[in-house]
């Protein structure tokens, strides 16, 4: 495995993980419960982290964001009933 490849697998487990804490933990749990390295860590590197993956959310928006929207053409917009 090349190091692009350490990074991806690294990355996509790491929103694996935070997706599956925020559906488990209220942000006021996680303050009162997490210890104060980890809430240290996210303090000081979260902000980075936010800017860096906003950037990387747009990038893939911008490409893949058309894919999720309603047709505006009219004649595309079939959605039957009429006799």
């Amino acid at each position: 495995m090349d190091q692009q490849d350490q990074l991806e697998y690294g990355f996509g487990t790491a929103v694996f993980v935070l997706d599956y804490t925020s559906d488990k933990t209220t942000p006021v749990d996680a303050e009162r419960a997490f210890g104060e390295t980890t809430k240290e860590n996210f303090w000081r590197m979260w902000p980075h982290v936010r800017d860096w993956a906003q950037e990387l959310w747009q990038i893939i928006e911008d490409e893949r964001g058309h894919l999720a929207r309603p047709a505006l053409d009219e004649e595309l917009d079939d959605v039957g009933g009429g006799g």
